[in-house]
């Protein structure tokens, strides 16, 4: 599209702005900030942002810097403070702290998506050396493969000898689940699901060049039984779409943006038609004229002005575009590029909000809430034009 151009020109002129740079023993690392307001910056290094931000721009030295970040403060031991363990890498470099809690390793699927950036620099031959970040590849395997039970990932704070984490939820709708503010662990969310299948078939290219003692085999048994675990263990039947999680009573369920989100990381093959179908049912729940809602209006907790709960996030217009590309689901692509209007007049914020009532409004209009520049959002122009001109198509996240 048209369109894009001027955008993906503008991302380019916004993104030194949110560049920096951190040393962590003695060690340099050319990174970017999250998020700002203003000239303030609100989210510093979070290295889930930073590798979807690599992964939507195609920027390979955006990845080869974070993956080597991510090496270098891995989880080594187990913190009930921290949530850290082996393998886990950090959600937040310099994190928040309250009631003697640290949110610094509170994220369930960073480790996940290291090892598919770290396979992505396999694959284009980026100029990190993968075989200096072996063992941290090799822990991030295992951290994978330890949270694994009936062929779902749990995330589980008892790994870290802790009782909970001072995030609500760990991964990236990190607030709280909808009609579930306090969550009971262990539990499983299904976005993550998809992340573990793509990071097991990540981990099996990865596993004979740097001889990390894995068996790509059974790795990539383990990924199909993953995927189809998905729609086994995880699908709630009253909604007719894939639940958000299970805590291991019960599904938690909820029309969201996951069920769409999530098909970026699966192959067509890992998807049964007729769920692929049912998802496409519901869509049009979610659908607005800038794109997809995080959350469907009739579901428990629904705002228009929801952080995670009927906000539109700029970032996972990109992923639900590839999922519909991936997948053939053009109704959805073309609802999914709508969120080029909105970033041609908002920017790259945050995320937004639209209500038929009071049209589309950006986070400055809603005290407290959103960046008004977000690395991930800034990427966006860059990330379609790959996808529309075919540059992303047979790739895998």
């Amino acid at each position: 599209m048209p369109q894009w151009v001027q955008l993906r020109e503008e991302g380019g002129r916004a993104l030194p702005r949110l560049r920096t740079e951190v040393t962590v023993d003695g060690e340099r690392f050319r990174l970017a900030n999250a998020g700002m307001m203003g000239n303030r910056v609100r989210f510093g290094i979070f290295p889930r942002d930073l590798l979807t931000a690599g992964l939507i721009a195609g920027d390979g030295s955006l990845i080869r810097e974070t993956v080597r970040f991510c090496a270098r403060t891995i989880g080594c031991q187990r913190d009930p403070r921290t949530g850290e363990e082996p393998g886990r890498v950090i959600h937040e470099f310099s994190p928040h702290e309250h009631e003697g809690l640290s949110t610094r390793y509170n994220a369930c699927e960073t480790s996940q998506l290291f090892l598919i950036g770290a396979a992505q620099c396999l694959r284009t031959g980026e100029g990190v050396s993968l075989t200096a970040i072996r063992d941290a590849l090799q822990a991030a395997g295992e951290y994978v493969l330890r949270h694994l039970e009936d062929d779902l990932v749990w995330e589980d704070p008892r790994h870290a000898e802790a009782e909970r984490y001072l995030l609500s939820s760990t991964y990236w709708k990190d607030s709280f689940l909808p009609g579930q503010r306090e969550l009971r662990f262990p539990v499983t969310y299904t976005l993550v699901q998809a992340q573990t299948v793509a990071a097991l078939r990540a981990l099996a290219a990865l596993t004979e060049p740097l001889d990390l003692g894995f068996s790509p085999t059974a790795l990539a048994r383990q990924a199909w039984a993953t995927a189809g675990a998905i729609w086994r263990k995880l699908w709630d039947e009253a909604t007719a779409y894939p639940a958000l999680a299970h805590d291991g009573r019960r599904l938690i369920p909820g029309v969201s943006s996951d069920g769409l989100h999530l098909l970026a990381y699966l192959k067509p093959e890992d998807v049964p038609p007729e769920k692929r179908e049912r998802i496409l049912g519901r869509a049009g729940e979610l659908a607005t004229p800038y794109g997809f809602r995080t959350y469907a209006p009739s579901q428990p907790d629904y705002s228009s002005t929801g952080y995670h709960q009927g906000a539109i996030w700029p970032f996972e217009q990109w992923f639900i575009a590839r999922g519909a590309i991936v997948h053939r689901l053009p109704d959805v692509l073309a609802t999914a590029e709508r969120v080029l209007y909105a970033l041609a007049d908002l920017g790259f914020v945050e995320l937004f909000y639209w209500d038929e009532e009071k049209g589309l409004r950006g986070p400055g209009e809603i005290p407290g809430e959103g960046c008004d520049l977000q690395l991930w959002s800034a990427v966006v122009p860059e990330g379609f034009h790959r996808l529309l001109s075919g540059g992303e198509r047979g790739a895998t996240p």
